[in-house]
């Protein structure tokens, strides 16, 4: 399977508007690109206005069901990785 992704960032470092700075074409299984945009949109969580985003609504949508039909031990482990959490 294959599918497009957009890499959104600020226009400028004193902006708050985003724009679209690259797109990319992902191929691999829908899961291993579910995954694969979740762990790139979990390591910009600290990036104010960068972020990935699906180009189709129908492949957003898929991704949402899927993401909700996890278990939260599984939520857990994909965002905090092998960290350790007190």
């Amino acid at each position: 399977m294959e599918a497009e992704i957009e890499y959104w960032d600020r226009v400028s470092y004193y902006s708050t508007r985003e724009e679209v700075k690259r797109t990319e074409t992902w191929k691999d299984s829908e899961e291993g690109i579910f995954k694969r945009f979740y762990k790139n949109n979990n390591s910009l969580r600290y990036c104010n206005g960068s972020y990935y985003k699906l180009k189709s609504n129908a492949l957003k949508k898929k991704y949402d069901e899927w993401y909700e039909s996890l278990s939260e031990s599984v939520t857990f482990k994909m965002y905090y990785g092998n960290g350790v959490v007190d």
